[in-house]
């Protein structure tokens, strides 16, 4: 495209600076707009729509485990919120009517409250930088909104390093987050964060239960078009050896009501002490 005057092209995409218009993948189906209508949100676009729409026909128990997934969500955000006045969220997706983390922290802890919020997803991270990060609606809060991928290991923990303490206990939040990442994968993440956050550190889990018709329209729709991302589909066993493994102390948070269908699955865990000893806050 050549601006006018200058004689120059304009590469789309070429770049890395978070804006909607710097990168092509805006247009492709978005897993945070997706999931945001399958949890009765406002900000998808059509074809997120079409694909929400053939992974409930796909997995008609979704619709169901999604509402129930709202409770078992703020059940999670809240006990890491009470427990750590530093909360990373991975993930955090776009921002909702919901009352955010770091709402949560500035008013249980005062200005000790820091929270990171960490996205790949074009739509999330504007969204979120707008709402969160802006000084005019944080008050003064300490938030930083980063684009980073959570498959780059290295670069993940040493920014979350240059914003929190991590030689305290931290709480980590990851709601319908580790379903967009392959086995491998989790394990790196959650072996990183053993080996860089304090013991007695939490982490607070959401995670589609099941689920792999579903899990195949998303990820077979986002490989035809080209997009990087996926769906898998886990049970709450192999989830949950996948933190022991590493030294996490897994507790299930079940859901008040799992409804009629299987529910989601929702944990908290801790990172194991030393001494072998574990804080279960």
């Amino acid at each position: 495209m050549n601006t006018p005057g200058t004689g120059k092209t304009m590469t789309w995409g070429a770049a890395r600076s978070g804006t909607l218009l710097d990168r092509e993948e805006w247009a492709l189906t978005n897993a945070a707009r997706t999931f945001d209508y399958l949890d009765y949100g406002k900000d998808s676009w059509s074809q997120d729509r079409h694909v929400a729409v053939k992974m409930a026909e796909a997995s008609p128990a979704l619709a169901g485990q999604m509402l129930v997934h709202r409770k078992a969500r703020e059940g999670v955000v809240d006990a890491v919120c009470r427990s750590f006045s530093q909360v990373i969220d991975l993930g955090c997706g776009l921002p909702t009517m919901r009352r955010a983390p770091h709402e949560r922290g500035r008013v249980l802890w005062g200005s000790r409250a820091r929270t990171v919020y960490v996205d790949h997803d074009l739509a999330a991270l504007a969204a979120a930088r707008a709402w969160w990060e802006h000084p005019a609606r944080v008050r003064g809060g300490n938030v930083h909104v980063l684009d980073l991928d959570l498959r780059f290991l290295e670069t993940l923990v040493n920014a979350l390093g240059e914003h929190l303490d991590l030689s305290v206990p931290v709480g980590v939040l990851s709601t319908l987050t580790l379903d967009h990442l392959e086995d491998t994968e989790v394990t790196g993440l959650v072996e990183a964060l053993a080996s860089r956050l304090a013991p007695g550190s939490g982490w607070g889990i959401t995670h589609l239960s099941g689920m792999n018709g579903a899990a195949d329209v998303y990820t077979d729709q986002a490989q035809e078009q080209g997009a990087d991302t996926r769906l898998v589909a886990r049970e709450p066993d192999g989830l949950r050896k996948l933190f022991e493994t590493a030294g996490w102390r897994w507790r299930a948070s079940p859901p008040n009501d799992p409804g009629k269908g299987e529910p989601p699955i929702a944990a908290l865990t801790t990172l194991a002490r030393p001494d072998h000893c574990v804080e279960t806050g």
